[in-house]
Order: structure tokens, then C-alpha cells, then sequence
């Protein structure tokens, strides 16, 4: 079973399951062919984490290709200046924000070498096999809807790099939908080449062959700092995940980084509230859940530096008949990332610097070759027999949405489709709980003074993250995309 934000993506991953494929091999698929469907969330320009649970072992491993900064950061290009940053975050402002938009905003891409790592480690197809269903959409083009032409317009804005707009700002303006009723798509036809030659010569070629070459004089042509050493150097690294024990239940997680360590803490908090005790009303639970999220994040901006992230990612879960089990996500950061292209190989760059503190001085401020901390937060729950991939898109609401789902499922008993249609609060701005309206009623007298009220869990704007549930037991798997995600879905081999 494949569970994935674009429906074609999870029918991808599972003809890959039907060809014989494992959870691997359909996880390497479904990563490249999103950066190919969706292309402003995620990408081979981008980085992300994922956890996957190893039958033969019994174990779950962490898979972490996080962003870094380039070794030869250029002097002065993040130079402060007054105000706060109008971007995702609350840091300083940063002169001309180069921290957030342009060649200077670009982190090391590492989603190729998180790929490589799972399908080595884990896989059994041949690589070339897995890239395939991504060139042939790449040529194919991108779909045109309501939902892809919003998201272009809503993110004209940063489209200003040359390469960038001409590919999805055809005459300047954002594609029309009846462009796809009439059968023209926008295709990706240098993304489909880059792909191809990655397809061909593995995913070394990214590294150290042919593409890393092209890459690094593309990046220095438009004046950035990312080098050939920088791309040689990146590396994804496999380890035990690390594991909280909640109510019995155990929760495996993604360490470094990303909000792993953040969310064993909210629930390691909620497990100490009495008022989540056994038997406890919703209102009660939703104030303690509140309660330790809260705590568990200021922790996290204090000695982390991560304040505030809202941006754009894919999380999707797979799982094979052998009950092996991945949960991936991956992310460009903003929507489109930096917004810069490279001309040749038409890779939407991330903007991974945005990441950073700006501001010297702080445990998360820029420094050449520095790891930058990641909201993302790919999740395992083992209940006996029963293991559950939970994650989510949306930046800093991931936290919320995971640990409520998660909370959902042991403390509530909900089954996966339960928790994934329950109501959600979302807690990602300190001192701020935001509360849907079907539950204004039962919160807003504890949350008086702390609440914004907000429209409910809608397609757009993501106002409490994008969540996907995929739980495997002996006798199946139940697989729950979120049903607002606009093209999200589930899908299982036919045969």
C-alpha cells in the first residue's frame, strides 16, 4: 500500500509493489516522481528524513539527508538588517532576504543521496527501473488544474529567476486550467534529461560523475557558492532510530535535526499530564496536548534555534507485503524553494539557508558546512503487533498534527481512518493554540486568551499540515491520505 499527497505518485509506488518491488524500491519511486508532479514541494534539489522499519531485523533505521550550508559561504551575503523577516521564520531580516530568495538561499541538495541510501540498504530493483515512471511524467509535463495553477500564482512572487518563469510562467502569467482540457501540459523536458542521465550512470553521478559536474558550474554561474567538494562531500546516513516508550505503545524516531526529539519529548510531557490521564474527557486531553507541545517546542527554540516554519513538503508511507514499512519526507523548504532553476538541468533549487539564524552567535546560526534544523518529522508507532507510519507537510505544524495523530491512536483507541478525520488544534506559535471552528465551542473557554480562530482544515491556505497515516498488521494494512489534500490518495497492487 502507498500513501502520497498526488495520486498518481501512489499509483506509481504501487505498480512498483506489483512488479516485485518492496517498500524500498516503491519509496525511491514515489520520491523522484513527486518532485516531478508537484515540483514546489519537493525535489532532487531538496533534502528531507525518513524511517524505515526492516522486517528481516526487526528493526527501524533512520534515513537522515538533511541540508547544509556550503563550505564557501560568501562573505557578507547575509548581512542584517532592520526589522524582522517578512519570510517564514521570525529572524532578523537579512539584506535583500538572500537568505530566503536567489542563489544565496541554496543549502547542498541531498534528496539523490537519501534515495541511494534506502535503495543500497534496503532495495532489490534495479535503480533505473525506479527513475523511470519520474522521466516519462517529467516529459509528459505537469498537469494543469485549479489546484497547481493556484499554487503557481500564489507563488508569482518568487518566480523572478529567468529560468524559473519561463517554465511555469508561460507569457508571464500563470497557466490556465483550460490548458489541460485542451491537452497541453507544462513539460519538464531538462528535468527529464537530468533524470535520465541519473537513471543511467547511478546516483554517484550527482556526487562525483557528470551531473554533479554540471550542477557546480551551473550554481557558479549564477553566482552561488555550492562547489564540486560540496556536492562530493554529501552523504546520507543511516542509523538506529531512536524510540520513546508512551503508554505501553512505543514511538520510533527520526533523531538529528529534524522534530524527532521534539515530539518524544511533547509525549514523554503528556504521558506526566493528569488531565490525558485514562478515561479523560476530549477538552482535558486537547489542553494537555497543548500544554506539552507548547513546552516541548520552547525547549526546542531555546536551544535549538528553530522559531517559526511553515513550508512547502511531501510526506508519503509505503508498505509491502512482507510488512516492511517507510515513512518518508522531503521538502525544497519554501514553495519552489529558492525560486532559481539551473538552466540545464532544470532543478528547482531549495532554499535551505532559510533555515538558519541569521543572527550570530545562536545554537542554529549560519556557519560554513553547518547541518540546519528541519520541522519534518517521519514517525513509527509500534501498539503490539500493529506498527503505524504517521507524518505530515506543512512546516512548523507537523509537530501538532503528529503528535495528536499519534495520541489519537493510543490514547483514544481511534483506528487510523478515526484519527485521521478527527479535528486537530494546531500549537506551532508559542503562546498561541489555533482551534478549528468544530471545536470553538468545546476550547475557546480554556484557550481564551490564546486563541485565533481559523477557518477549518481546507484546501488552501495548509492551516494544519497535511498528514498521512499508513498502519500494517498481520492481516493487512489501512492506508488514510488527508482527505483535503486537493490531489492526495491511497493506492494498492491489482494483482
Amino acid at each position: 500500500m502507498v500513501v502520497a499527497q498526488n495520486a498518481r505518485a501512489a499509483a506509481i509506488g504501487a505498480q512498483i509493489l506489483e512488479a516485485g518491488g518492496n517498500a524500498a524500491d516503491a519509496a525511491v519511486a514515489v520520491s523522484f516522481v513527486l518532485g516531478v508532479l508537484e515540483p514546489w514541494m519537493s525535489g532532487i534539489g531538496g533534502g528531507g528524513a525518513a524511517l524505515f522499519r526492516d522486517v528481516s531485523s526487526e528493526k527501524v533505521y533512520s534515513v537522515d539527508f538533511g541540508l547544509k550550508a556550503p563550505a564557501r559561504l560568501r562573505q557578507g551575503a547575509y548581512a542584517l538588517a532592520e526589522g524582522r523577516s517578512r519570510e517564514l521564520f521570525a529572524w532578523r531580516a537579512v539584506e535583500g532576504d538572500r537568505n530566503a530568495i536567489g542563489i544565496d538561499a541554496v543549502a547542498v541538495p541531498a534528496t539523490v543521496a537519501g534515495m541511494a541510501a534506502i535503495h543500497g540498504r534496503f532495495g532489490r530493483m534495479p535503480w533505473k527501473d525506479l527513475l523511470a515512471p519520474a522521466i516519462d511524467n517529467a516529459r509528459a509535463g505537469l498537469d494543469i488544474d485549479w489546484y497547481s495553477s493556484l499554487v503557481i500564482a500564489t507563488s508569482m512572487g518568487r518566480l523572478t529567476d529567468p529560468t524559473i518563469a519561463a517554465q511555469f510562467l508561460p507569457g508571464g502569467l500563470p497557466p490556465q486550467v483550460l490548458d489541460v482540457a485542451l491537452g497541453r501540459r507544462l513539460p519538464l523536458s531538462r528535468l527529464a534529461d537530468t533524470l535520465a542521465t541519473l537513471a543511467d550512470e547511478g546516483p554517484d553521478c550527482f556526487r562525483i560523475g557528470s551531473l554533479a559536474s554540471t550542477l557546480a558550474d551551473e550554481i557558479a554561474n549564477l553566482g552561488g557558492t555550492i562547489g564540486a567538494g560540496d556536492l562530493a562531500g554529501v552523504t546520507a546516513d543511516i542509523t538506529d532510530a531512536t524510540s520513546t516508550v508512551f503508554r505501553g505503545s512505543e514511538i520510533f524516531l527520526s533523531p538529528g535535526l529534524t522534530a524527532g526529539r521534539t515530539l518524544g519529548r511533547t509525549m514523554d510531557l503528556l504521558a506526566t499530564d493528569q488531565r490525558a490521564r485514562h478515561g479523560a474527557s476530549m477538552r482535558d486531553w486537547y489542553v494537555a496536548i497543548a500544554a506539552s507541545l507548547d513546552k516541548a517546542q520552547a525547549e526546542r527554540w531555546a536551544n535549538d534555534g528553530d522559531i517559526r516554519q511553515n513550508d512547502c513538503t511531501s510526506h508519503f508511507a509505503v508498505a509491502d507485503a512482507a510488512g516492511n514499512l517507510c515513512s518518508v519526507t522531503q521538502t525544497v523548504l519554501s514553495a519552489f524553494g529558492s525560486g532559481v532553476m539551473t538552466p540545464k538541468s532544470g532543478i528547482i533549487l531549495n532554499n535551505g539557508m532559510l533555515w538558519f539564524d541569521p543572527e550570530p552567535g545562536r545554537p542554529n546560526s549560519i556557519a560554513p558546512a553547518k547541518r540546519c534544523l528541519m520541522n519534518i518529522c517521519p514517525t513509527i508507532l509500534r501498539q503490539g503487533g500493529r506498527h503505524t507510519a504517521i507524518g505530515a507537510a506543512g512546516g512548523r505544524r507537523i509537530l501538532s498534527a503528529v503528535a495528536q495523530i499519534a495520541g489519537f491512536l493510543v490514547d483514544h483507541g481511534m483506528t487510523p481512518e478515526e484519527a485521521m478525520h478527527h479535528p486537530r488544534i494546531d500549537c506551532s506559535t508559542a503562546g498561541v493554540v489555533q482551534v478549528p471552528p468544530s471545536l470553538a465551542g468545546l476550547l475557546e473557554t480554556v484557550f481564551a486568551a490564546t486563541t485565533t480562530s481559523s477557518p477549518p482544515h481546507v484546501p488552501w491556505p495548509i492551516l494544519y499540515s497535511i498528514a498521512a497515516v499508513l498502519a500494517v498488521e498481520a492481516d493487512g494494512a489501512t492506508g488514510c491520505a488527508d482527505p483535503i489534500a486537493p490531489w492526495s490518495d491511497v493506492a494498492v497492487p491489482h494483482g
